[in-house]
């Protein structure tokens, strides 16, 4: 009897062996489904992933485009600003009226001018017109430069000489110094044969316009130029002085011709010009300041 439980035990141990081991039919099917169902599902969830991801860089995106634009926004504003403060300091500056002259290096004109630099020191320059140059060249021969030099005649007009001053032909200006301030004066520019005879002139050319002497051809002369004095002129002295009451506006006369600041002044003016002005002797009805020259002279 126990023999035979032993035996029903150890088979029904083999039944659930043998079917553990092999699954039934509807077992490998429930197990396929279920293995299909979670590989969808993962499937499913690594495309939510991924779309969730594409979502998140895409709103990361929008927010930096946001941010760009404000910051552009910004900068415009500040730009904007900066140029309306310019605007506005070039309406404000003050206005200044700017004009710029371009001096020619020459203006193609015969001339000769003199201006004073001080009493005794002239400056001149002059210019000889292309036309002109051309005439001489067709008076005296393509030679004409080559056969004579420039001169200036520095003249005195009061005292009535002349003196020759020697140039070259690479100025177009010159210094003078003179002896002889508060005279007037002339300048001629003119140009001498080196050969000192008189030449021929061509006689296609109208003599008019050739102004020869002997050697000596004179191009143009200068304006006069009266010299300023070399001292000190005195201003008239009158011998009154007016005062006027502020107060009152009533003006009241004073004679000076007696007091010790007219009497102290004298002296000084003696003692500064002891031998007189001019070979006068010194007093106080001097030429002023305000005089010219001409009436020293005189």
């Amino acid at each position: 009897m126990a023999k035979n439980t032993e035996e029903i035990r150890k088979k029904e141990m083999t039944q659930k062996t043998n079917s553990k081991a092999k699954p039934t039919k509807k077992e490998v099917v429930n197990k396929k489904v279920n293995t299909t169902k979670k590989v969808e599902n993962k499937s499913v969830q690594n495309k939510v992933i991924e779309n969730i991801k594409n979502f998140i860089t895409k709103i990361a995106g929008m927010q930096e485009k946001v941010r760009q634009d404000e910051e552009k926004e910004k900068l415009e504003k500040i730009e904007q600003k900066e140029a309306l403060k310019k605007q506005e300091k070039i309406e404000n500056a003050p206005k200044y009226l700017l004009e710029y002259y371009d001096l020619p290096f020459r203006y193609n004109e015969t001339i000769v001018k003199i201006l004073a630099q001080t009493p005794k020191r002239l400056f001149v320059y002059w210019d000889v017109s292309d036309k002109d140059k051309t005439t001489y060249l067709k008076a005296f021969g393509e030679h004409f430069f080559e056969d004579t030099y420039p001169v200036l005649l520095v003249h005195n007009e009061n005292k009535n000489y002349t003196r020759e001053v020697m140039i070259n032909d690479f100025a177009n200006s010159w210094y003078l110094d003179i002896s002889d301030p508060r005279d007037v004066y002339t300048i001629q520019l003119g140009r001498k044969f080196k050969s000192y005879v008189k030449p021929q002139i061509n006689p296609d050319v109208e003599e008019t316009s050739i102004n020869l002497k002997n050697d000596y051809l004179m191009i143009a002369n200068s304006n006069p130029l009266e010299v300023p004095n070399d001292h000190m002129l005195f201003e008239e002295f009158k011998p009154y002085v007016k005062y006027r009451n502020i107060k009152t506006y009533q003006e009241e006369t004073k004679d000076l011709s007696k007091t010790i600041f007219q009497n102290e002044l004298q002296k000084i003016y003696e003692k500064l010009y002891e031998h007189g002005v001019d070979g006068k002797k010194f007093d106080l009805r001097n030429p002023s300041s305000m005089g010219t020259s001409s009436s020293i002279a005189k």
